[in-house]
């Protein structure tokens, strides 16, 4: 799970939570990192988490978001925004929704705060984006994602024969 985010704080307790319940943290590749980081405020940091930084904007997300999505190692982004000042809430939510087409792994999101973010979650949820109010709520929709998938795998794998009959 690759978690995208401008709060610091916020992907730490996402992270943490994800590795509380087995699941591994997706990180960007280097040739992904050095692509996307001239892109990105000075801030920014992409070592475990996609920290954007606080001032992050729409355009910085989608770019965050395409590069999980093209990363071997991410099977599943999730984008936290945390409410800051001045920060376009609505706008993010708008330009996620946007990408919804062109991204091929599943992708859930966390809009913290209430009433400054409740316009940018209907757009979300209209666009059947999953939304949740906690990072963990979050991260357990993708660990049941994952195990369901995990599930379905182990289901297709074809039993050896039970017996040394010919």
């Amino acid at each position: 799970l690759a978690i995208v985010t401008n709060g610091g704080g916020p992907g730490v307790l996402a992270a943490d939570w994800a590795n509380e319940i087995g699941l591994q943290m997706g990180t960007l590749s280097e040739e992904n990192q050095q692509t996307l980081l001239p892109h990105l405020n000075a801030n920014a940091s992409l070592s475990d988490l996609i920290d954007l930084s606080e001032d992050a904007t729409p355009e910085q997300y989608a770019l965050a978001i395409e590069a999980a999505n093209k990363d071997k190692s991410v099977d599943g982004v999730m984008v936290l925004h945390s409410p800051k000042f001045g920060t376009d809430a609505l706008g993010i939510a708008q330009r996620v929704t946007q990408l919804r087409g062109h991204i091929s792994k599943p992708v859930l999101s966390c809009w913290m705060g209430d009433a400054t973010v409740a316009e940018a979650r209907a757009v979300l949820a209209e666009a059947s984006i999953p939304t949740f109010r906690t990072p963990e709520a979050a991260v357990d929709a993708f660990g049941n994602i994952a195990s369901f998938y995990k599930n379905q795998q182990l289901l297709q794998q074809t039993p050896s024969p039970l017996s040394s009959l010919d």
